[in-house]
């Protein structure tokens, strides 16, 4: 076995020195992924409380874009993840990167029409005229670049995938430092000029430091895997069509399940306005607090779709995989249950810090923190389970259990809670708790019959180039039966 053989099976093995190393990579990106949003904002603040406002809800509607079109970036990593662990990556490689170019312009394409219906969305949505104008220009610049992010995103995810994690962040930290300083080119010099307002200039710096970052990525890895396998084979048209249409048909499922986690989080907020600023205020720190403490069970559960690919790949059994599921989720549970208990000790610090001008009550900053945590647990399985699923081709499952406990269970829930309790803190709580609830209950029935059952057959074969995975027999994700060609993948991602 040669030495680069060695290293593809090195970094492939589920140890916990390699899952560990891993998950701090990802840590560590997601937690500069933030700062891209956090800068902009920080940036634009000189202009006055317009632009602010107009931003933050340009960034939310964006956010609500990505979340759907993250999915096709986690097929992508999930079926480059398979390859890596079956050590196939130079027959797949080309046949993998053409489906996801096409499907990345489809994706595109559907941003571009949404750009463009963006002020008369607005407008129907009874938003301040005053903060329309600069909120378009942001979401127009931002969605005609979803390529770049696309590609940024898919190029960040293969060097992950092939042992080139450090690479990753290093250019991420790069693009974060890059886009401080576009951002202060762009506002406070004379090529200001050029764009129409500061919400137009922060946009385009964003979109150009993420075409940089997906031109620069994706050239690393190409030239580290030719220098690894020596020969990439050529994929011809048909080979990529077939990988096509699985891709886009699981992307959408994939993508579908990413939105119904947003809407999840957006709506029951709105709700929570309601009840006056000091409820908001206090909602607002408990969900800073929360989001950034996730960013520990994202960057294992991101892990735990990696390594399980890497033992699809492997042609795994039932048995193995049953045992190497059980061992990546107490990977998660267990940093995350400290973490838990470290962030509710400290809660009443964490929310005078996060509080900021110490207007916020801070009894009530740690009840609604308190409901926010108080779903740890259940979170956890429910995004291991998911991970697990999206590489089992669950996709189709994946988008309908979440479809039903978002808008079924979640939402109507915050809305009794808010509306009829009249307490923020029985809005996040109540829904979180049941929704969650059912979607473990659901998923972990279908982990352990379909796919970890003693009679279940060996990985079988999920495409005509030759990756292979387990296709459920009673899941026809995309119409497709068992032996053919439907697949799906999901994983968490670094822009949640």
């Amino acid at each position: 076995m040669s030495a680069g053989q060695k290293s593809v099976v090195a970094h492939t093995e589920l140890t916990r020195r390699n899952f560990s190393n891993f998950a701090v990579v990802i840590l560590l990106s997601s937690s500069v992924g933030v700062g891209f949003g956090a800068i902009d904002l920080i940036m634009v603040a000189p202009f006055g409380v317009t632009y602010v406002a107009a931003v933050g809800l340009a960034d939310l509607i964006v956010m609500g874009l990505t979340a759907y079109c993250t999915g096709l970036v986690h097929v992508f990593s999930s079926r480059l993840g398979i390859a890596e662990g079956q050590r196939s990556m130079a027959d797949r490689l080309s046949t993998l990167f053409g489906a996801f170019a096409v499907c990345a312009l489809v994706l595109q394409a559907l941003a571009v029409g949404l750009a463009l219906s963006a002020e008369q969305f607005l407008e129907l949505a009874g938003q301040d005229p005053e903060l329309i104008p600069p909120a378009v220009d942001y979401i127009q610049v931002r969605l005609f670049g979803m390529f770049a992010a696309l590609v940024w995103a898919s190029a960040s995810e293969a060097l992950r995938v092939c042992n080139m994690k450090n690479l990753s962040l290093k250019i991420m930290i790069c693009g974060f430092v890059a886009n401080a300083a576009l951002n202060y080119v762009f506002l406070h010099t004379d090529a200001g000029g050029a764009f129409s307002s500061p919400a137009q200039a922060i946009a385009a710096a964003t979109v150009l430091v993420y075409s940089v970052m997906a031109v620069y990525g994706a050239f690393l890895f190409a030239s580290r895997i030719r220098q690894r396998e020596h020969h990439v084979a050529r994929a011809d048209r048909q080979t990529v069509l077939t990988e096509f249409r699985s891709m886009v048909w699981t992307s959408q499922g994939v993508g579908v399940r990413h939105l119904n986690d947003y809407m999840a989080a957006i709506i029951p907020f709105m709700f929570i306005g309601t009840l006056g600023p000091q409820v908001v205020a206090a909602s607002a720190v408990g969900v800073k607090v929360y989001t950034m403490f996730c960013r520990v069970p994202q960057a294992c559960v991101t892990g735990t779709s990696v390594f399980y690919s890497y033992q699809i790949g492997r042609e795994a059994g039932p048995h193995e995989l049953r045992s190497d599921g059980k061992r990546l989720l107490a990977y998660t549970a267990v940093p995350t249950a400290i973490g838990t208990v470290v962030v509710l000790a400290l809660s009443p610090w964490l929310v005078r810090i996060f509080g900021g001008s110490g207007e916020v009550d801070v009894h009530q900053g740690v009840v609604m923190l308190f409901a926010f945590m108080v779903t740890m647990p259940l979170y956890v399985l429910e995004a291991t389970y998911t991970a697990i699923l999206t590489v089992h081709q669950r996709g189709a499952l994946l988008s309908t259990v979440t479809t039903i406990a978002t808008y079924g269970i979640m939402i109507p829930l915050a809305w009794v809670s808010v509306f009829l309790l009249e307490s923020a803190f029985w809005a996040i709580a109540l829904g979180s708790i049941f929704s969650s609830l059912v979607i473990v209950l659901v998923l972990g029935r279908a982990l352990y019959r379909d796919h970890w059952a003693p009679l279940m057959p060996p990985s079988i074969a999920i495409s005509q180039a030759g990756a292979k995975a387990p296709v459920s027999d009673v899941d026809n994700s995309g119409g497709q039966s068992p032996g053919r060609d439907g697949r799906d993948a999901e994983g968490e991602s670094s822009w949640r």
